[in-house]
């Protein structure tokens, strides 16, 4: 059986990462669901693509983690996608100049923010991991609860 990308999806509302998330899976996916950045940063070494959100609680927002991101060996090559509500010039400038792959406002459908991963992945040409890098815990916190 064919190893699944991972994507991590950062964003505050819990909706919007159930409903991401569940896009994902539908695609074949193994999406990683946390709402903030320092949660993002211990994650993202083990992912394929991150989407993050700007306005993000704790003390690092969107944009700082995605600085963060590009300036670590470990991470540099992970597309990063900033998915938003805030749509203004100013905060697309700031995740461009920070380093971002592809910056998307909200609303936003999942199948146009599975068509944008799959772009980004495309322009980076990354290949397919061989084996599952993500430990179970951290994936079952996207997985609905009864």
């Amino acid at each position: 059986m064919p190893t699944e990308r991972t994507v991590l999806i950062v964003q505050s509302e819990r909706d919007d990462r159930e409903m991401y998330a569940e896009c994902f899976r539908h695609h074949g996916w193994l999406p990683v669901s946390v709402s903030t950045a320092d949660e993002a940063w211990r994650i993202a070494p083990s992912v394929d693509v991150i989407i993050a959100g700007i306005l993000l609680p704790g003390q690092m927002d969107g944009i700082e983690l995605l600085a963060q991101l590009k300036a670590d060996q470990r991470t540099n090559r992970v597309p990063v996608i900033v998915l938003t509500t805030c749509g203004w010039q100013t905060e697309r400038e700031r995740a461009e100049n920070a380093g971002c792959d592809a910056f998307l406002t909200k609303p936003c459908l999942p199948a146009d923010l599975v068509g944008a991963v799959r772009r980004v992945l495309a322009l980076h040409r990354v290949p397919k991991p061989q084996s599952a890098s993500v430990r179970p815990a951290e994936a079952s916190r996207t997985r609905r609860r009864s």
